[in-house]
């Protein structure tokens, strides 16, 4: 690889704006970082909103897609990587919609066994179930009890089904669309309710006695959802959610803490961002980059397998269209993913 580079890239010119190609360039690599040639990056619920308010500042313009799979092909003097690696990561400043990205060295991780499209879902989607389950919520306590998940058909929610599951959970989740259902019998969830037809509340009191779910968790970010999962959750249970008071607030969102403490639950409260913000995580930063070799592994034994439910074509108008049926609900289904290269090598 010869510098410098010119590539295309999918951008949000200014907030709000319509995605659109634009040319960038990388003129070298600091000597801890990687050139990837991405295959896949996936779409987060996070990019539709950050390409309307650019909630994290970044500079204009720019490209979102935070979690990807590709292909090391230039590396700096004192990268552990070597050109041909396949890798899959996570990059906290987005760059994944585009034909390579540059990053940091502790931010890719070797792929295994895992294909490039299901590949690029686990910086995020797999890893914040992971964080909110595993090391915040520290599930395999609650072996043989049963758990809500809201959203459960979702790409945070249907990677904590699986994870669930694996820890010996009885998993309930509700979903209100067909497509949705039926990944959720794919999943094999032990109960499943139709929120578009069935109260939630009352099925969840009559599947568990009147108690309520021992463990609730609610990844949506939805104030219609808290608002019905907040009421299931039984006494002397926890309620995990994620989203700190910081980001309801700047979502308009009510805290639901006043209704899991009346009926007598803990509200645990996980964000994965804060592995990379707050220094008593970032020292524990090392735990997410193991959970996720964790969900290699298991991918390598069939005990987890990302539901890709769309590969988008890598085009300004194709992405766009993929931010507004995700941002209205209507294609949210399982994890759905960019096409940025050509398996094997060539760039689209």
């Amino acid at each position: 690889m010869t510098f410098p580079i010119s590539f295309n890239a999918l951008a949000i010119e200014q907030p709000g704006a319509a995605v659109s190609r634009i040319t960038r360039t990388v003129a070298s690599l600091n000597r801890d970082e990687v050139l990837i040639r991405v295959e896949y990056a996936s779409i987060n619920k996070m990019d539709p909103m950050m390409a309307r308010t650019n909630r994290f500042q970044l500079p204009v313009p720019y490209t979102l897609g935070f979690d990807f799979s590709g292909e090391v092909v230039a590396v700096g003097s004192e990268s552990g990587y070597k050109v041909g690696d396949r890798v899959l990561g996570s990059s906290g400043t987005g760059g994944g919609f585009a034909e390579y990205l540059v990053t940091n060295q502790k931010r890719v991780m070797p792929r295994g066994a895992v294909p490039a499209p299901e590949a690029s879902t686990f910086g995020i989607a797999f890893m914040t179930a992971h964080e909110s389950l595993v090391l915040t919520g520290d599930i395999q306590r609650h072996r043989g009890k049963t758990i809500y998940i809201a959203g459960a058909a979702g790409g945070v929610g249907h990677f904590a089904v699986q994870i669930a599951k694996l820890y010996g959970l009885k998993v309930i989740g509700s979903a209100g669309k067909q497509t949705s259902l039926d990944l959720l019998k794919k999943l094999h969830v032990d109960h499943i309710i139709d929120y578009s037809r069935q109260d939630v509340v009352r099925e969840i009191m009559n599947l568990t006695g009147g108690r309520g779910a021992e463990v609730v968790y609610d990844s949506t970010y939805s104030q219609a959802s808290y608002d019905v999962s907040a009421e299931t959750v039984a006494s002397g249970g926890e309620y995990i959610r994620l989203g700190t008071p910081e980001q309801l607030t700047a979502f308009g969102i009510q805290d639901m803490t006043s209704v899991v403490e009346r009926r007598g639950a803990t509200l645990v409260v996980t964000d994965a961002g804060r592995y990379s913000t707050d220094p008593v995580y970032i020292a524990q930063a090392g735990k997410l980059f193991a959970g996720m070799k964790q969900g290699i592994k298991w991918y390598e034994e069939g005990k987890l397998k990302p539901e890709v439910t769309q590969i988008v074509p890598f085009g300004a108008q194709q992405l766009q269209e993929a931010f507004d049926a995700f941002a209205s609900g209507s294609n949210n289904v399982g994890k759905v993913v960019v096409r940025c290269a050509l398996d094997g090598g060539g760039v689209i």
